[in-house]
Parts: C-alpha cells; sequence; structure tokens
C-alpha cells in the first residue's frame, strides 16, 4: 500500500520546508537551495541535515516556533510535524512481512514491537526491493492515521540464516497476537485475536468394491477393480490366463504400496505399464515366443505412446524390482529353463539342485534359494504353453523368504556322496553367480 498522489505531494511539501527551515537556522549546508517537489533535487545534502535533525529532534520544536519559516504551513500540517517530533520512531528494524495492507517493521530491541508501515510514492516492498525478512534503518513517522517512513531507508548486507528466520517468525507470531501491530503512531495497538482452527471435516469412506479375493486395502478396492478390469480384457484378447494372473498379482502388490502409486495418474496406463513390464521380463518382445508383442502394438491396444507405455513399464519395474532372477512375477516356462535359479553353490561346487536327491532340493527349497521342490514337477505336469491355461500349476512358485531352520541332521553320507550340512546361500546377480560364504 502507498500514498495517495495527494497526500505524496503534501507530504514533500512539509518534510522539504522542515529540512530547509533546519538548515537555515543551524548552517548545516551552506547555501543550500530550497527544495521544491517535483524539480531536480540533489539528494546527498537533503540526507545530511535529515540525519542531523532526527540526532537533534529539538530543532524541530524550534522550526514550529521559529522566525517565519515555517509560515508557508496550514495548522493542520504543523500539527502533523509536531506528531513527527513527539512520535517519531527511529531504529534498525527487520521487515518480516510484505502485507496487502503495508510491511511489517519489527524492532530490534526490547520490548518488540511490529509496526505496519505504508511506503510514500511506491509499496515499501517495490522500493527496497528485496524479500522479507531483511534488515534496514528507518525512521518512522505518523501521517494522518497511517505509519510511514520519512523518505529515506538504510539497508544492510547482513545475510539472516534459517534458525534466525526461525526467531523471527516466533517473534513474530508472539507479538501480533499479544500487543498486535502498531498502525498508527498516535493511536494504541489492539492484539489479534487467533485464528481458531476449523476442525477438517471427516474424510469420507472409500467405497468397499468386491476385488474377487485380490489382496488389497480396502481404500484402493475400486482402483484396483478399474485396473483390473482393463488388465483382464486384455490378457484375455491377446495373451493367456497365466499371463493374467501375473499381472493382477503384480497390480494388487502395487495396491498395497504405502503410499500407493496407482492413487494418481490414469489407469489405462497404469493397466499399459504392468503388461508391458510382466512381459518384458517373460520376452514377450521375442518373436520366438508362442506370445510375442511388440513394445508399440501393446501401447496401441492401450490407446497410448510408445513413449508413455515404456516410460511407465520402467517405473513399475524399479517399484516391484522386476528382472529375468526374480521369479515372483516369471511365467512357469520362464522358471523352468532359467538355469540361474537351480544353479546354487555347494562346498564350492557348482551344481544343478534339479540333478540333486529330494531331501537337498527340501532343504534348498525351506532356505528360499529355489522356487518350488523339482522332484514334485513329476506329479504336476505343465500344460502346453501354446494352449490356455486355466490355472497355474498346483505346486507354489512364488518363492518363500523363510527363517532359516534350526540345522537338521544330514543322512549318513555314502561313498562318493557330499554331506550338506553347511550349504552356502547362492547369491544370483546379473553378472553371475557370487557364492556367499558362512
Amino acid at each position: 500500500m502507498k500514498l495517495t498522489q495527494t497526500e505524496v505531494e503534501q507530504f514533500y511539501r512539509m518534510f522539504y520546508a522542515l529540512i530547509w527551515g533546519v538548515n537555515r537556522k543551524h548552517k548545516i549546508i551552506p547555501n543550500l537551495k530550497k527544495p521544491v517537489y517535483g524539480d531536480k533535487i540533489t539528494l546527498e545534502p537533503i540526507v545530511t541535515v535529515r540525519d542531523k535533525m532526527w540526532e537533534n529532534p529539538e530543532w524541530i520544536d524550534e522550526f514550529l516556533r521559529g522566525d517565519g519559516s515555517g509560515n508557508e504551513l496550514t495548522e493542520t500540517e504543523r500539527g502533523i510535524i509536531a506528531g513527527w517530533r513527539s512520535h517519531f520512531v527511529k531504529e534498525r528494524f527487520i521487515i518480516v512481512r510484505h502485507l496487502k495492507k503495508y510491511s511489517v517493521f519489527m524492532t530490534t530491541t526490547d520490548p518488540v514491537k511490529l509496526y505496519g508501515v505504508v511506503g510514500i510514492s511506491d509499496p515499501i516492498r517495490v522500493n527496497v526491493n528485496d524479500t522479507a525478512p531483511f534488515i534496514l534503518e528507518a525512521v518512522l513517522i505518523p501521517f494522518g492515521d497511517k505509519v510511514i517512513h520519512d523518505g529515506l531507508v538504510y539497508t544492510s548486507n547482513i545475510s539472516l540464516g534459517t534458525s534466525i528466520r526461525d526467531s523471527i517468525k516466533r517473534a513474530y507470531n508472539e507479538v501480533r497476537t499479544t500487543t498486535g501491530i502498531i498502525e498508527n503512531l498516535l493511536v494504541s495497538p489492539k492484539p489479534e485475536a487467533p485464528q481458531e482452527k476449523k476442525p477438517r471435516p471427516p474424510k469420507p469412506a472409500p467405497p468397499t468394491v468386491d476385488t474377487k479375493g485380490a489382496n488389497v486395502p480396502k481404500a484402493m478396492s475400486a482402483r484396483y477393480m478399474e485396473v483390473a478390469g482393463i488388465i483382464e480384457e486384455f490378457c484375455d484378447d491377446k495373451l493367456n490366463a497365466e499371463y493374467k494372473e501375473i499381472c493382477l498379482r503384480a497390480l494388487a502388490k502395487l495396491c498395497r504400496k504405502r503410499p500407493s502409486p496407482l492413487t494418481a495418474g490414469r489407469a489405462r496406463t497404469w493397466a499399459c505399464g504392468i503388461v508391458h513390464a510382466i512381459g518384458s521380463v517373460n520376452f514377450i518382445f521375442d518373436k520366438s515366443q508362442p506370445f510375442s508383442m511388440t513394445s508399440a502394438e501393446i501401447a496401441d491396444w492401450f490407446g497410448l505412446a510408445k513413449s508413455t507405455a515404456s516410460g511407465k513399464s520402467s517405473e513399475i519395474k524399479m517399484l516391484l524390482d522386476l528382472s529375468y532372477f526374480n521369479v515372483e512375477f516369471l511365467l512357469q516356462k520362464r522358471i523352468d529353463d532359467n538355469p540361474v535359479i537351480w544353479y546354487l553353490s555347494v562346498n564350492g561346487f557348482i551344481v544343478d539342485v534339479r540333478d540333486m536327491p529330494r531331501e537337498i532340493q527340501e532343504e534348498a527349497y525351506d532356505m528360499g534359494l529355489i522356487p518350488y521342490i523339482p522332484a514334485d514337477k513329476a506329479d504336476n505336469p505343465l500344460p502346453n504353453e501354446e494352449t490356455d491355461i486355466p490355472q497355474r500349476p498346483v505346486y507354489n512358485v512364488t518363492p518363500q523368504v523363510k527363517e532359516k531352520p534350526k540345522k537338521k541332521q544330514s543322512p549318513a553320507p555314502i561313498e562318493g556322496q557330499l554331506t550338506f550340512d553347511d550349504m552356502p546361500t547362492a547369491l544370483m546377480e546379473e553378472g553371475g553367480m557370487v557364492e556367499e560364504t558362512k
């Protein structure tokens, strides 16, 4: 906020008359030309007289009682200048806020006070061209029912750190609610009433939707079904039941994350990204596979750009830690054909656990090293991958991470047979197989 043009002209007529009258009496600047508002003025002599005047405020009394130097002013204007003499505040301040009505000046000495200061020709935030809070020196004076400065301020280059800014903010909030902001130097301020925080209305409970047995939070059930419907439609059209079951498991896991990333974004984009990510780790882009599609074909089915599908797929791979070595979201055939999953280091030897005795396979399974017991495969043959698969095999292909069981007593070794009391864990990495020693 600033003064009106009429008020600006009145202020400078009064201020220049005061400066010229004080200098005429005390000869601070010899031969000082009487300043007139609107004329080109040399600022330096005005600043010199002004500084001396505020150091000796009794000179203003002399001006008002003087030999006619203030006769050009009206009685009202002389009364305003008398108010300057009685109520001026010369101090170092911190500008803590730029509000719509004024800028808030806070004193740096005790007791801390707040002043709502109005600009003269322009708002203060324009004149100082700085971001609050910052330090300056100024003289505040009353002007009608407003507080203004006398037209000259000295800014400081002192930088305020984070801790000082926090203490300034606390002091501002405390003083504002206890003594208030001084908006008129002639009237005592009124403290601001603390703002009562209105209680937020409770959030409506999310609708509960039947998720067909999927393990997802109630808050995500509707979102799950929205995305799942699109995935099911795509898999029924282009893939098979096994792909659909894996994609839906990936969707459910994303819904269980806190916070779930599925709360933002379009359902079709998430559905496309899940299919693209699951397909990529299962070699869906390989033309030799029974189910093969290009990235562009997947994106086109969902009505998205190829770059959008690839970008969302990359995000999902990171969220779910998808890779060729994570069997949680691999097709059964990918698990069976991936030798890295089945090769373990036993007593320093790399062996295919599928060729080992059943008790060794059971121990490896209990340790979470393999997704299922290969010896059970004969009892649970896989259907032809090129036909629709009605359901996944009855044995569990999801790796089960269990606590390491207590050491079991190994069967008595026979001649030529290795003992496996201390079977080490095989760490599968893309660069190869690394043995983790105990």
